[in-house]
């Protein structure tokens, strides 16, 4: 660093002092060694040097300035090695003072120091300068003119202001009240960040830059270690350590419920997406533009020019109407508003189903006890083209939908034998059926699952027993049975649910014609297993010396069955030569119980829902009986007409009532308690002959089908409605059966 020379006066006269301000080493080191024992002796010598004395350098403050050595005549004063900012140079009477906060023999190594430098004229004046003291820059850089009250100084030439000392003055005192004022700059920096502890890890990241750096200091570890191993110097030692004691817990908690779904996508599929997406927006930008079309002289557009917009701008109109019409979501839309004009008509009809329509007071009359004052009224009939001509072979309700009712259509004799239907009629909709079902022979049994309450199994007349989803639009049996695996070879009369367990769920069993009764079982498709085979009994004592048994060896005819609400593992089962027989699903080669009684084909046997050892039966022989499982004989015979009972039901609501149809015409309503010979309500729909009948499950209605396609809903009333619980709709049963004995007895 060159040195400037600078003249300077402070009060008297002039003195010439040459400054050396190199930052060589062999300055530094020698300021260094000398800075200490000759700082006070340097100082004076300073000032007389300069001529002028410490009151006047300093104002009366103890103040260091610039120190000479006197052998060599260069500037000996000790500098920071640090780069600083300057201090704020305040403005004295008779002189300029510069100071700083603090000593230079205070300041840290590592902390920032500041330094005002000033030059000194000839006339007494300074100009204070802002240039901090940097090793690395030259001195001949004209320092920098701070901001602040200084005393003008006359204008000198640049050779002179080169030339011009730099003299540094430190202040040992605080400041004064009026230097606090002054602006004072602040420099924070970051100091170098110190680890108190370091644990350097074991692992290294294969992304790491250092990674084959550390690979080769460990390669070149194993192949010292390697060839140390020879060594007498070298020796294995094991150390046991413990490692720390593991603790586990555990938290039991629900898993959260998931769905795995897969779609299946081509490749054609999606272009044809894209297309379908790109053409769409042409058929708007179309629209847009047509719209914005001045209209002809008509003052609007014609109908096939609406038409074509409407469409799309397509010529192809009947092709574009298809289109809508085959459309799901014109097919959905058109459904709802036929099912809301439906409900305008049957509004009345619908409220009276709910028993939601308040009817005026009948008049009070006196009735004498047991009087019968039941009615029948007719609400609507389930009826459609489809249906018409038709005979209602079986009807099934839905167990979760208790309004939609599944009607089976099919002819029970061979020679009017032809293709089968299933229609599904809701309450929605009177007029159409929701759902159609074709099958290629009749229908003669339905029934809904209990807990798959989507499953509806069908048996034909040709011995098929099917199994359909009715969730899935197509109408198609997801399962059915055949030749190979087991197919009854006979007509199927009665298809039955029953719950096997959590474990083994439901399981469908056929009665047939055929002398089976068959259980199906669905897990791996339709697998069949025989529960008994049914055989022929002799009804009549046996006569001596007569040789019977081929007759028994001969099969019997299957034609209904029911299990026990209380004992699924019982069953009983109706034949064609009028026996019936109570088994066991663990027994497939005898009968628990024979019962004799009529003397035609039993067409439906149900046991009691309130009271499970009674059942109802009804045959050809035009009677109605009713059983207890632990009695050969009936308990009650019941007769309404002189034809067929083809079908009966028992009322889910009270005990003692149940319904039946007859081969004359009629629909009859029975109460056990009040009469036994005659039903309390008759409904007679001649010239149609009723088929079968239903209570509904969730209202005080009746269902009956007939032999032409009609399926009839009436409402119920004038009958007993209390709520008994199931203790008292034992209680009622048997009393009904006691008074039947106890006039018996009379008799």
């Amino acid at each position: 660093m060159s040195s400037a020379m600078r003249k300077s006066k402070v009060g008297g006269p002039s003195k010439h002092s040459n400054s050396n301000l190199s930052s060589s080493s062999n300055m530094a080191s020698k300021t260094n060694m000398k800075s200490t024992h000759r700082s006070s002796r340097m100082g004076a010598q300073s000032s007389r040097k300069s001529g002028m004395s410490t009151s006047q350098a300093g104002g009366g403050h103890s103040q260091a300035i610039v120190v000479i050595d006197p052998e060599t005549g260069l500037e000996a004063t000790p500098v920071s090695l640090l780069e600083i900012e300057p201090t704020v140079v305040q403005q004295q009477t008779g002189s300029l003072s510069p100071r700083s906060r603090e000593s230079s023999d205070k300041l840290d190594s590592s902390s920032s120091a500041a330094f005002s430098k000033s030059g000194w004229s000839s006339d007494g004046t300074t100009t204070p300068t802002n240039a901090p003291f940097k090793e690395d820059e030259p001195d001949e850089k004209e320092p920098e003119t701070i901001s602040g009250p200084v005393a003008e100084a006359p204008q000198e030439s640049p050779e002179k202001k080169k030339k011009k000392p730099l003299i540094t003055l430190l202040a040992d005192d605080p400041p004064k009240p009026t230097e606090l004022q002054n602006e004072v700059a602040i420099v924070l920096s970051e100091t170098s960040t110190t680890f108190i502890l370091d644990l350097p890890s074991s692992c290294i990241a294969d992304d790491d830059p250092d990674l084959d750096t550390i690979k080769k200091k460990n390669a070149a570890y194993l192949a010292m270690k390697k060839a140390k191993a020879g060594q007498d110097k070298y020796a294995d030692r094991a150390m046991q350590t413990l490692n720390g004691a593991n603790k586990n817990k555990d938290a039991q908690a629900t898993p959260a419920p998931t769905q795995s779904v897969g779609v299946d996508v081509t490749n054609y599929e999606i272009h044809d997406a894209i297309q379908a997406l790109k053409d769409g927006e042409n058929e708007q930008e179309e629209e847009m533009m047509a719209s914005n079309k001045p209209q002809g002289k008509s003052g609007g557009m014609d109908g096939l020019n609406a038409v074509q917009l409407l469409v799309g701008g397509k010529p192809d109109i009947a092709k574009a109407a298809e289109s809508i019409l085959g459309s799901g979501n014109f097919k959905t839309a058109l459904t709802a508003m036929e099912r809301i004009v439906v409900q305008n008509i049957y509004h009345a009809q619908q409220l009276k189903y709910r028993d939601l329509l308040v009817e005026p007071p009948p008049e009070v009359s006196v009735k004498a006890p047991g009087a019968r004052g039941g009615k029948l009224e007719l609400l609507w009939s389930y009826e459609c083209d489809l249906s018409k001509g038709r005979n209602v072979s079986c009807m099934a309700w839905n167990k979760l939908q208790p309004d939609l009712l599944a009607v089976g259509y099919g002819e029970f004799e061979f020679t009017k034998q032809g293709n089968g239907l299933v229609l599904f009629w809701s309450l929605k909709n009177p007029e159409y059926p929701m759902k159609v079902y074709r099958t290629e022979c009749s229908v003669t049994s339905l029934a809904f699952a209990d807990k798959s309450v989507n499953l509806l199994a069908v048996g034909l007349y040709d011995g098929t027993v099917a199994v359909y989803d009715v969730r899935k639009p197509e109408d198609k049996p997801v399962l059915e049975s055949s030749y190979t695996g087991g197919k009854h070879s006979d007509c199927v009369w009665e298809v039955r649910w029953v719950d096997k367990g959590s474990e083994r769920g439901e399981a469908l069993v056929s009665v047939s014609s055929d002398g089976r009764v068959t259980q199906w079982s669905m897990s791996k498709g339709l697998e069949h297993t025989d529960l008994i085979k049914l055989k022929r009994v002799a009804t009549h004592k046996k006569v001596a010396n007569t040789k019977n048994e081929a007759f028994i060896s001969r099969m019997a005819s299957g034609m209904c069955a029911d299990f026990n609400s209380k004992d699924s593992s019982l069953y009983i089962v109706g034949t064609e030569e009028g026996t019936m027989h109570k088994c066991s699903v663990s027994y497939n080669e005898q009968y628990l119980e024979t019962y004799t009684g009529h003397s035609g084909p039993v067409y439906k046997v149900e046991w009691s829902p309130f009271l499970p050892s009674a059942f109802l039966s009804c045959s050809a022989d035009w009677a109605i009986k009713l059983w207890h499982q632990e009695q050969d004989s009936a308990m009650l015979t019941m007769q309404s007409s002189a034809d067929y009972v083809a079908d009966i039901e028992w009322s889910p609501w009270v005990s003692t009532i149940f319904a039946s149809v007859t081969g004359d015409g009629f629909v009859c309503i029975w109460d056990m308690s009040i009469s036994t010979l005659d039903p309390i309500v008759t409904e007679k729909i001649l010239p149609r002959k009723p088929s079968c009948i239903k209570f509904s499950p969730n209202s005080n209605v009746v269902v009956s089908g007939d032999n032409t396609g009609r399926v009839q809903v009436y409402r119920l009333s004038g009958i007993d409605d209390t709520q008994y619980t199931p203790e008292e709709q034992v209680a009622r049963l048997e009393k009904a059966l006691a008074a039947k004995d106890a006039a018996e007895a009379e008799r």
